[in-house]
Protein backbone atom coordinates (compact mmCIF):
# COMPACT_ATOMS: atom_id res chain seq x y z
CA UNK A 1 0.00 0.00 0.00
CA UNK A 2 1.37 3.36 -1.02
CA UNK A 3 1.71 5.97 1.72
CA UNK A 4 1.88 9.62 0.70
CA UNK A 5 4.44 11.69 2.57
CA UNK A 6 2.71 14.97 3.30
CA UNK A 7 2.83 18.07 5.43
CA UNK A 8 -0.57 19.40 4.34
CA UNK A 9 -3.91 17.67 3.71
CA UNK A 10 -6.61 19.57 1.82
CA UNK A 11 -10.24 18.50 1.63
CA UNK A 12 -13.19 19.11 -0.62
CA UNK A 13 -16.44 19.81 1.27
CA UNK A 14 -19.66 18.52 -0.32
CA UNK A 15 -19.59 14.77 -0.85
CA UNK A 16 -16.27 14.45 0.98
CA UNK A 17 -16.67 15.84 4.49
CA UNK A 18 -20.40 16.51 4.47
CA UNK A 19 -23.55 14.90 3.14
CA UNK A 20 -25.37 18.01 1.95
CA UNK A 21 -27.37 16.60 -0.93
CA UNK A 22 -30.80 16.76 0.75
CA UNK A 23 -30.47 20.44 1.68
CA UNK A 24 -29.19 21.30 -1.79
CA UNK A 25 -31.94 19.26 -3.46
CA UNK A 26 -34.68 20.68 -1.23
CA UNK A 27 -33.64 24.27 -1.95
CA UNK A 28 -33.21 23.59 -5.64
CA UNK A 29 -36.60 21.90 -5.98
CA UNK A 30 -38.23 24.70 -3.97
CA UNK A 31 -36.69 27.14 -6.45
CA UNK A 32 -37.98 25.10 -9.39
CA UNK A 33 -41.43 25.10 -7.82
CA UNK A 34 -41.36 28.88 -7.41
CA UNK A 35 -40.56 29.13 -11.10
CA UNK A 36 -43.35 26.76 -12.07
CA UNK A 37 -41.20 23.75 -12.95
CA UNK A 38 -41.36 20.14 -11.82
CA UNK A 39 -38.87 18.93 -9.19
CA UNK A 40 -35.81 16.93 -10.15
CA UNK A 41 -34.83 13.57 -8.59
CA UNK A 42 -32.11 13.83 -5.97
CA UNK A 43 -29.93 11.44 -8.00
CA UNK A 44 -30.01 13.90 -10.89
CA UNK A 45 -29.18 16.84 -8.64
CA UNK A 46 -26.20 14.96 -7.14
CA UNK A 47 -24.61 14.87 -10.58
CA UNK A 48 -24.98 18.65 -10.91
CA UNK A 49 -23.16 19.44 -7.64
CA UNK A 50 -19.45 20.24 -7.45
CA UNK A 51 -18.74 23.30 -9.56
CA UNK A 52 -20.55 25.99 -7.57
CA UNK A 53 -24.03 27.51 -7.48
CA UNK A 54 -24.07 29.14 -10.92
CA UNK A 55 -23.11 25.91 -12.76
CA UNK A 56 -25.59 24.00 -10.58
CA UNK A 57 -28.41 26.29 -11.68
CA UNK A 58 -27.19 26.31 -15.28
CA UNK A 59 -27.41 22.55 -15.48
CA UNK A 60 -30.78 22.63 -13.75
CA UNK A 61 -32.33 25.12 -16.17
CA UNK A 62 -30.93 23.15 -19.08
CA UNK A 63 -32.66 20.06 -17.68
CA UNK A 64 -35.85 22.10 -17.29
CA UNK A 65 -35.47 23.57 -20.78
CA UNK A 66 -35.62 27.19 -19.59
CA UNK A 67 -32.23 28.94 -19.94
CA UNK A 68 -33.89 32.35 -19.77
CA UNK A 69 -34.68 31.69 -16.08
CA UNK A 70 -31.09 31.23 -14.93
CA UNK A 71 -30.42 34.61 -13.29
CA UNK A 72 -33.67 34.64 -11.30
CA UNK A 73 -33.18 31.03 -10.24
CA UNK A 74 -29.67 31.75 -8.98
CA UNK A 75 -30.99 34.55 -6.77
CA UNK A 76 -33.88 32.45 -5.45
CA UNK A 77 -31.68 29.45 -4.74
CA UNK A 78 -28.98 31.49 -2.98
CA UNK A 79 -31.53 33.06 -0.65
CA UNK A 80 -33.37 29.81 0.10
CA UNK A 81 -30.24 27.72 0.56
CA UNK A 82 -28.67 30.24 2.96
CA UNK A 83 -31.69 29.80 5.24
CA UNK A 84 -31.70 26.01 5.00
CA UNK A 85 -28.13 24.89 4.33
CA UNK A 86 -27.85 23.06 7.68
CA UNK A 87 -31.33 21.56 8.04
CA UNK A 88 -30.12 18.05 7.22
CA UNK A 89 -26.43 18.46 6.35
CA UNK A 90 -24.14 16.36 8.50
CA UNK A 91 -20.55 15.14 8.58
CA UNK A 92 -20.04 11.74 7.00
CA UNK A 93 -19.17 8.84 9.31
CA UNK A 94 -15.65 8.99 10.81
CA UNK A 95 -14.94 12.52 9.52
CA UNK A 96 -14.94 14.23 12.91
CA UNK A 97 -12.60 11.81 14.66
CA UNK A 98 -10.27 11.55 11.66
CA UNK A 99 -9.90 15.31 11.33
CA UNK A 100 -9.28 15.57 15.08
CA UNK A 101 -6.56 12.92 14.83
CA UNK A 102 -4.83 14.97 12.13
CA UNK A 103 -4.60 18.13 14.25
CA UNK A 104 -0.98 18.53 15.29
CA UNK A 105 0.18 15.91 12.76
CA UNK A 106 -0.64 17.77 9.56
CA UNK A 107 -1.58 21.24 8.49
CA UNK A 108 -4.99 21.24 6.86
CA UNK A 109 -7.05 23.23 4.42
CA UNK A 110 -10.41 23.11 2.66
CA UNK A 111 -11.24 24.04 -0.93
CA UNK A 112 -14.86 24.08 -2.13
CA UNK A 113 -16.54 25.52 -5.19
CA UNK A 114 -19.45 26.53 -2.95
CA UNK A 115 -19.41 30.31 -2.28
CA UNK A 116 -17.14 31.23 0.61
CA UNK A 117 -19.81 32.53 2.97
CA UNK A 118 -21.76 29.26 2.72
CA UNK A 119 -18.58 27.22 3.02
CA UNK A 120 -17.31 29.04 6.11
CA UNK A 121 -20.69 28.92 7.84
CA UNK A 122 -20.95 25.16 7.35
CA UNK A 123 -17.36 24.61 8.50
CA UNK A 124 -17.89 26.67 11.65
CA UNK A 125 -21.31 25.32 12.59
CA UNK A 126 -20.23 21.70 12.13
CA UNK A 127 -17.23 22.27 14.38
CA UNK A 128 -14.44 22.07 11.80
CA UNK A 129 -13.26 25.66 12.14
CA UNK A 130 -10.31 24.97 14.49
CA UNK A 131 -8.89 22.35 12.11
CA UNK A 132 -8.76 24.63 9.09
CA UNK A 133 -8.37 28.14 10.47
CA UNK A 134 -7.91 30.66 7.66
CA UNK A 135 -7.20 27.96 5.07
CA UNK A 136 -10.84 27.77 3.90
CA UNK A 137 -11.44 28.66 0.27
CA UNK A 138 -14.81 28.92 -1.44
CA UNK A 139 -15.49 29.17 -5.13
CA UNK A 140 -15.40 32.97 -5.01
CA UNK A 141 -12.49 33.47 -2.58
CA UNK A 142 -10.08 33.82 -5.50
CA UNK A 143 -10.74 34.94 -9.09
CA UNK A 144 -10.57 31.26 -10.12
CA UNK A 145 -11.93 28.05 -8.63
CA UNK A 146 -11.33 24.30 -8.91
CA UNK A 147 -9.99 22.70 -11.08
CA UNK A 148 -7.65 25.70 -11.18
CA UNK A 149 -4.91 24.91 -8.63
CA UNK A 150 -4.58 28.46 -7.26
CA UNK A 151 -6.24 27.71 -3.91
CA UNK A 152 -4.03 24.67 -3.33
CA UNK A 153 -0.94 26.71 -4.12
CA UNK A 154 -2.14 29.41 -1.73
CA UNK A 155 -2.68 26.89 1.07
CA UNK A 156 0.77 25.37 0.50
CA UNK A 157 2.31 28.83 0.81
CA UNK A 158 0.26 29.64 3.93
CA UNK A 159 1.66 26.54 5.61
CA UNK A 160 5.21 26.97 4.33
CA UNK A 161 5.01 23.77 2.31
CA UNK A 162 5.00 22.82 -1.35
CA UNK A 163 2.48 20.98 -3.56
CA UNK A 164 4.59 17.83 -3.70
CA UNK A 165 4.08 17.53 0.08
CA UNK A 166 0.29 17.94 -0.12
CA UNK A 167 -2.63 15.53 -0.47
CA UNK A 168 -6.02 16.54 -1.88
CA UNK A 169 -9.02 14.46 -0.75
CA UNK A 170 -12.24 14.72 -2.77
CA UNK A 171 -15.17 12.89 -4.30
CA UNK A 172 -15.13 14.09 -7.91
CA UNK A 173 -13.06 14.34 -11.07
CA UNK A 174 -12.85 18.08 -10.42
CA UNK A 175 -10.95 17.43 -7.18
CA UNK A 176 -8.59 14.96 -8.83
CA UNK A 177 -7.92 17.36 -11.71
CA UNK A 178 -7.22 20.14 -9.20
CA UNK A 179 -4.66 17.98 -7.43
CA UNK A 180 -2.99 17.01 -10.70
CA UNK A 181 -2.76 20.61 -11.86
CA UNK A 182 -1.36 21.65 -8.48
CA UNK A 183 1.24 18.87 -8.51
CA UNK A 184 0.00 17.16 -5.36
CA UNK A 185 -1.24 13.68 -4.48
CA UNK A 186 -4.95 12.82 -4.69
CA UNK A 187 -7.25 10.51 -2.75
CA UNK A 188 -10.77 9.89 -4.01
CA UNK A 189 -13.63 8.95 -1.69
CA UNK A 190 -16.13 6.56 -3.25
CA UNK A 191 -19.09 7.31 -0.95
CA UNK A 192 -19.68 10.86 -2.20
CA UNK A 193 -21.79 12.42 -4.93
CA UNK A 194 -19.92 10.71 -7.77
CA UNK A 195 -19.30 7.06 -8.51
CA UNK A 196 -15.98 5.27 -8.20
CA UNK A 197 -15.60 4.98 -11.98
CA UNK A 198 -15.39 8.76 -12.31
CA UNK A 199 -12.54 8.87 -9.80
CA UNK A 200 -10.71 6.01 -11.50
CA UNK A 201 -11.05 7.63 -14.91
CA UNK A 202 -9.83 10.93 -13.47
CA UNK A 203 -6.66 9.18 -12.29
CA UNK A 204 -6.95 9.37 -8.50
CA UNK A 205 -3.75 8.19 -6.85
CA UNK A 206 -5.75 6.20 -4.29
CA UNK A 207 -9.37 5.42 -3.43
CA UNK A 208 -11.11 4.85 -0.09
CA UNK A 209 -14.61 3.66 0.76
CA UNK A 210 -14.65 5.16 4.26
CA UNK A 211 -13.20 8.51 5.27
CA UNK A 212 -11.06 7.15 8.10
CA UNK A 213 -9.19 4.92 5.65
CA UNK A 214 -7.18 7.97 4.59
CA UNK A 215 -5.26 7.65 7.86
CA UNK A 216 -3.44 4.63 6.44
CA UNK A 217 -2.49 6.49 3.26
CA UNK A 218 -0.91 9.66 4.64
CA UNK A 219 2.34 9.63 6.55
Amino acid sequence: MKVFQADVVVFDLDGTLIDSKKDIADSLNWTLGEMGYDPLPIKTIEKFVGNGIAPLIRRTVEAAGSPESEEKMVALFRSRYWEHLLDHTRLFDTVEETIESFIGRFKMGLVSNKPERYTRRIVEELGLGPAFGDAVFGGDTLPVKKPDPAALHRIAAMHGSEPARMVMVGDSAVDIATAKQAGCHSIGVSYGFRDKEELIEAGADALVDRFDEIRKLIG
